[in-house]
């Protein structure tokens, strides 16, 4: 189903000229190496990381307890003060119910992080992709140009000699100059690529140059097993899962705001008493202190939470119908990256058997034949040319069929493996 040794031994064939070294030098960079420095000081990658942190905070603060107050008043008809301290007792269960609902609120949030990273990484490797595919363009493009400057030599020196004609040479110097434009372009886009990847690098990061194989061979499982692996690792649906957990606790807890939390009051009271002790005397004024105990009960008549509970049970519909919505989608867009990865696979398959050795043997009979007079020399630039769009073809059917594999991986939420 998928390239066989022969096949990618034909394919290593017709990209003999754009083979790279196996040992990376300090300007080239794979694959695995761009992903592990994205993974450890990308930029987005912290940001995603930084705001599961901010959630864990948010949420550990919703189950704390309400701070104790103090107040102090004085009268000054009479003197008297008050020193009192008053506190909510947490008696309806709230605050250990939205204990509860911190892990949800957390896993939910560490769920869209890894669904962004994933998403950011998956783009990341397309530019790569795309990258070393314009740098296979442009070795080809280089090493047509240095063929096509040793026939224009060899023509040059065959004019000057009266054997050969100016307009042989010209037109091999026009299609020089086609390709010079045609390479222009094709780096003005590697720099584009090369932009690209850099967004999702620390700053100061410099890529000259990257290295990898563009035609991946990897088997595939069956379709409905790539589906189940997808529903059971994507973030975002575990995202909703947890969300949907956190929802029913907070329901819970704004359930109990129909209980009442009293409000306890303890303090000093001092001031000014008359003395009627001793009689015959006159009545003496003293300081006198006392200790003081109060309660308030507030009556949830109005807000009993019933306003909160409707909201919370229709946000829980909500996040259930965009659960399911988002599992169809699933499905959906698993079948039709396996469908696409298949068919370029196939298309690449097809292409570098039905291409085998021509384009050597096309090129040396077309040598020959224009040597001894039987072609003309827009016969052989016609060789040449095809040659060239050839190998650029199995560069974009290589390429095509890597982003099929990212583009899988990606709705996936997770490598594919058998």
């Amino acid at each position: 189903m998928f390239p066989s040794s022969t096949i990618r031994a034909c394919i290593v064939a017709c990209l003999s000229p754009l083979v790279l070294a196996v040992t990376c030098s300090a300007q080239t960079w794979t694959e695995a190496r761009v992903l592990e420095l994205f993974a450890r000081q990308s930029p987005q990658a912290v940001a995603a990381r930084a705001q599961v942190a901010v959630t864990r905070a948010d949420a550990k603060g919703r189950g704390l307890y309400s701070n104790p107050s103090f107040s102090y008043s004085r009268e000054g008809a009479g003197f008297t003060e008050f020193f009192q301290a008053e506190q909510t007792l947490p008696l309806s269960g709230r605050i250990g119910i939205l204990r509860q609902a911190v892990a949800p609120a957390v896993g939910a949030a560490e769920a869209d992080a890894e669904a962004l990273i994933w998403q950011l990484r998956a783009e990341l490797r397309l530019a790569f992709f795309r990258l070393l595919a314009l740098q296979d363009r442009e070795d080809v493009l280089n090493a047509t140009m240095r063929d096509l400057q040793k026939v224009i030599r060899v023509l040059a020196t065959r004019e000057r000699e009266g054997e050969g004609s100016r307009f042989d040479r010209l037109r091999w110097e026009r299609e020089l100059v086609e390709l010079r434009s045609e390479l222009a372009l094709v780096r003005a886009q590697s720099a584009q690529a090369r932009s690209r990847m850099l967004e999702f690098l620390p700053q100061g990061t410099e890529i000259s140059k990257v290295e990898g194989i563009s035609i991946s061979t990897q088997e595939l499982p069956e379709l409905s097993e790539l589906q189940t692996q997808a529903l059971a690792s994507r973030c975002e649906i575990r995202s909703d899962q947890q969300l949907a957990a956190r929802l029913r606790l907070e329901q819970q807890a704004a359930a109990r705001l129909r209980y009442s939390e009293p409000v306890l009051a303890g303090g000093l009271k001092r001031a000014d008493a008359i003395n009627f002790s001793q009689p015959g005397r006159t009545p003496s004024e003293r300081t006198q202190n006392g200790v003081f105990v109060g309660i308030t009960i507030p009556i949830p008549s109005f807000n009993r939470g019933q306003a909160e509970v409707v909201r919370l049970q229709a946000e829980q519909t909500r996040i259930d119908a965009h659960r399911q919505a988002l599992e169809h989608q699933v499905r959906a867009q698993v079948a039709g990256a396996y469908q696409t990865l298949n068919l370029r696979r196939q298309a690449a398959e097809s292409y570098a058997r039905e291409l085998g050795g021509r384009n050597e043997e096309l090129l040396k009979i077309a040598q020959t034949a224009y040597q001894e007079g039987e072609v003309g020399i827009l016969d052989l630039l016609d060789v040449f040319r095809l040659r060239r769009q050839s190998q650029q073809r199995l560069i974009e059917l290589g390429s095509a069929a890597s982003e099929a594999q990212i583009e899988l991986a990606r709705v996936m939420g997770r490598e594919v493996t058998k």
